[in-house]
């Protein structure tokens, strides 16, 4: 019979090291596993938030989606997908400086998520802080060769901020080599139309399509009103409401209006904002009132701009230009709703503003004529027609033109009158702060 030996002290002590190592993994493992489903657990809900909030912003309700973002960032601060999508729909909101603040922070999560840098420079554009969201797409562009859709965006910064060949450099390359190539056509319709190449601005508004909403018609009839075309113009205007019906009863069927792939974003973070149109203020009852026979019609014409709401469309952008007093294209739409608010003086100002920054904006003289004939200095009108005329030679224009050219000054009225037409610069100067290096 064997006699069992007794376990020595080294092998006992083998034995408690092998055990206590055991328990340390098996307890390391446990909390681990804890770690895990934690975080799982989080990003499931932030998520699951991001979804939430997404559907609420393809209904445009920014304001309902921004507290299910904000509870996405709460619930996984790791997560930059709540950050990104926080920070364009506070863009929506108009609230940039926020917007910023929460893309910083995707950015500090993820640096080399596109999208957060594109909405960055989206957060740039809708302040209006051209130069910095050109900057920025030009790097999400030398990054994403083939996302050529950022050319669309850079076009547009580049018009808004008044130069005319860079931007129509930009649209053409998109509008060349895209499929998504709608908004493109829309910016090249918009450049074309103020530059008063008419011809050529229908052409790439016809291209366009129907996701441009509202902007494209009207821009439509308001160059037949402009060539003489008034019957056409009116029926123009009064299709804009049955076409934009038909687009909305469409987009309920899986066909949104604005697709944001044509700005670079991924399908499933489409939500059809169009950041374009955002700075958009005219409507078919002031582009009618601009046009109405005066003094005849005054009646008509101020009942015309009572309907438009030109009084709120004015405040609205007298307080955007408070801040931005040279931006070209926020002035060209004051002077024009100034012109249909029956407010000719006003309108003049704001037209030789708009040619003093952008004396390519060739529409804005003849918008310059007309507003200076109404005031009745004849001689300032025909100064500004001549300028356009001379720019666009051979342009049909409507009969009003016509009266301009062939009217008599008054009495005392002199050509020596129209040199304070000579364009110059207002006083003040664009922005010029560039943020830091990455925009924020």
């Amino acid at each position: 019979m064997k006699i069992l030996q007794p376990i020595s002290t080294a092998t006992k002590v083998k034995v408690c090291i092998v055990t206590s190592l055991l328990l340390a993994i098996s307890s390391t493992n446990v909390a681990f596993t804890q770690t895990q489903h934690w975080k799982t657990q989080a990003r499931e809900k932030s998520q699951k938030l991001s979804s939430a909030a997404l559907n609420q912003l393809v209904l445009s309700k920014a304001d309902s989606a921004i507290p299910l973002l904000t509870e996405g960032t709460r619930a996984d601060p790791t997560d930059p997908l709540p950050f990104m999508l926080l920070g364009m729909a506070l863009n929506m909101k108009g609230r940039y400086q926020e917007a910023l603040d929460a893309l910083k922070q995707a950015y500090s999560l993820d640096s080399k998520a596109r999208e957060t840098y594109l909405t960055v420079g989206f957060s740039h554009y809708l302040s209006r802080r051209f130069e910095q969201a050109i900057s920025i797409w030009v790097k999400v562009l030398q990054s994403n060769p083939d996302l050529v859709q950022i050319y669309t965006n850079i076009g547009y910064a580049y018009l808004r901020d008044g130069k005319m060949e860079d931007a129509e450099t930009n649209l053409r390359e998109c509008a060349k080599r895209s499929s998504y190539s709608q908004p493109a056509y829309r910016g090249l319709m918009l450049l074309h139309y103020l530059n008063g190449n008419f011809p050529i601005a229908r052409s790439a508004g016809e291209q366009a399509g129907s996701a441009s909403g509202r902007q494209v018609p009207l821009m439509l009839a308001e160059m037949e009103f402009l060539q003489g075309n008034a019957q056409a113009a009116s029926k123009q205007l009064s299709a804009v409401p049955k076409q934009l019906s038909a687009v909305s009863k469409s987009s309920k069927k899986g066909r949104p209006t604005f697709d944001m792939v044509s700005l670079g974003y991924l399908p499933q973070h489409d939500f059809h904002f169009d950041p374009f149109s955002k700075d958009f203020f005219d409507n078919e009852s002031l582009i009618e009132a601009r046009f109405v026979d005066l003094p005849k019609r005054e009646s008509r014409r101020a009942q015309l701009a009572r309907k438009g709401k030109a009084d709120a469309a004015l405040s609205e952008l007298t307080n955007l230009l408070s801040t931005t007093p040279n931006d070209p294209y926020l002035r060209f739409q004051s002077g024009t709703i100034h012109l249909a608010n029956g407010q000719f003086a006003t309108a003049s100002e704001d037209f030789v503003k708009v040619i003093s920054r952008v004396p390519e904006w060739h529409s804005a003289k003849l918008y310059l004529a007309l507003s200076r004939f109404r005031e009745g200095n004849i001689e300032k009108a025909k100064y500004a027609l001549e300028g356009y005329e001379k720019a666009c030679p051979g342009r049909q224009l409507a009969p009003v033109f016509t009266m301009i050219k062939n009217a008599n000054a008054p009495q005392g009225q002199t050509a020596g009158d129209k040199k304070d037409d000579a364009f110059t610069l207002p006083p003040g100067a664009p922005p010029t702060d560039k943020g830091g290096d990455t925009g924020f």
